[in-house]
């Protein structure tokens, strides 16, 4: 060990010591994995149960793409049809996001089957709208209610509240109603209620919703879903849960969100951190091997930003505001001053890591947190 890094880990010993940087590496990057021999819903869901994960959850067209490109670069054999987490099996049809009673309606939704709507103020009166539509939202803290002018889809608006407040505003009387209009401004803005006869094994929040088909008798009975190769882009198909298919787990709490335009290091930072949570960062090397499974499969080439960035006073890397704990480096050595440039990227062909300078400009990769009831 060089006296360079000897006096890096002990500066870094001492800012942890003292608070200066704080660890919010809690999460785990999401990664998948599958087996080819056929089972039943439950058998399929408890071999996921056993390595920490569970049925996938799709989020969005993307996540449908990455799966459908995922079996087909992993499986020797055709696979038709693939176990989701998405299953009939909500008690309770509408609900409140934060669990409060649903003793106050004003709601005048009568949901089909399959059908996921939520629930937003619309010139004073409550409306369903599907749930994956962008609107405004309601935040609550304590007894304030503040409306968010920022168009998310219902899930999101939800993790915003979460992490910014409390949660999305309930309504639990008619005062609580009249203070939500007045704050409202007579805007178009989602309030927390679900309406939702499914739901997802893991019992996070998404409002992707593509079904191939629910009007056959055998869609309308079945409680369990598949990803159906040969449906796609309409790829959810509801299955009986005693019948057979593949197990496709996911594990991990983070989303992998990579971002096709180009900016600087800071820009990225500020885009990932409005949007998302932050620049990727990658704590270990489960989290290296999500990283290029996902970029691999989904075949992504050139230069990304990620949240590595050289401390100025000391010298070392760090993410964002946390140590490298673990590093994946071109030719397996950290870039040192006064030599280096201060920001660092990720090359999605080799997974490498490499020092740029911060103005340049490149698409870049964000971290998502998945919410999770």
């Amino acid at each position: 060990m060089n006296l360079t890094t000897t006096v890096m880990m002990i500066l870094v010993f001492f800012l942890l010591c003292s608070g200066i940087f704080q660890f919010t590496f809690a999460s785990n990057l999401r990664i998948f994995n599958h087996t080819s021999e056929d089972k039943n819903w439950t058998e399929a869901q408890h071999e996921c149960n056993e390595t920490g994960g569970s049925l996938v959850t799709l989020y969005d067209d993307e996540d449908a793409t990455f799966m459908q490109k995922y079996m087909t670069k992993s499986s020797s054999w055709f696979v038709s049809s693939v176990w989701l987490g998405l299953t009939k099996t909500r008690t309770n049809v509408t609900t409140w996001s934060n669990g409060a009673p649903f003793i106050f309606n004003r709601s005048s939704v009568n949901i089909n089957d399959g059908q996921q709507i939520c629930e937003a103020m619309d010139k004073n009166t409550w409306k369903g709208f599907t749930c994956s539509g962008k609107h405004y939202f309601m935040c609550y803290k304590d007894n304030q209610y503040v409306l968010i002018e920022k168009k998310k889809d219902w899930c999101q608006a939800e993790l915003y509240c979460r992490q910014h407040y409390s949660n999305l505003v309930s309504i639990s009387d008619e005062e609580q109603n009249q203070k939500v209009i007045k704050e409202g401004k007579n805007k178009t803005f989602w309030i927390g209620l679900l309406h939702d006869e499914w739901e997802w094994v893991d019992k996070t929040c998404s409002t992707y919703r593509t079904w191939s088909d629910l009007s056959d008798s055998a869609g309308t009975e079945a409680k369990c879903t598949v990803h159906v190769q040969y449906l796609f882009p309409k790829p959810i198909k509801p299955h009986e849960c005693f019948q057979g298919a593949t197990t496709f787990c996911s594990t991990g709490d983070t989303r992998i969100r990579v971002i096709n335009r180009t900016a600087t290091w800071e820009e990225a930072l500020d885009y990932c951190e409005e949007n998302y949570i932050s620049l990727l960062w990658i704590k270990d090397v489960n989290d290296q091997e999500a990283v290029k499974q996902w970029l691999e499969v989904s075949g992504y080439t050139g230069t990304f930003w990620i949240g590595l960035r050289q401390s100025i006073m000391f010298g070392f890397w760090i993410w964002k505001d946390s140590p490298v704990l673990e590093s994946n480096w071109k030719d397996d050595k950290a870039p040192e001053m006064p030599f280096s440039n201060q920001c660092g990227v990720i090359n999605a062909t080799d997974n490498k890591w490499s020092d740029e300078n911060c103005f340049n400009e490149h698409p870049f990769i964000c971290a998502e947190k998945i919410l999770k009831y």
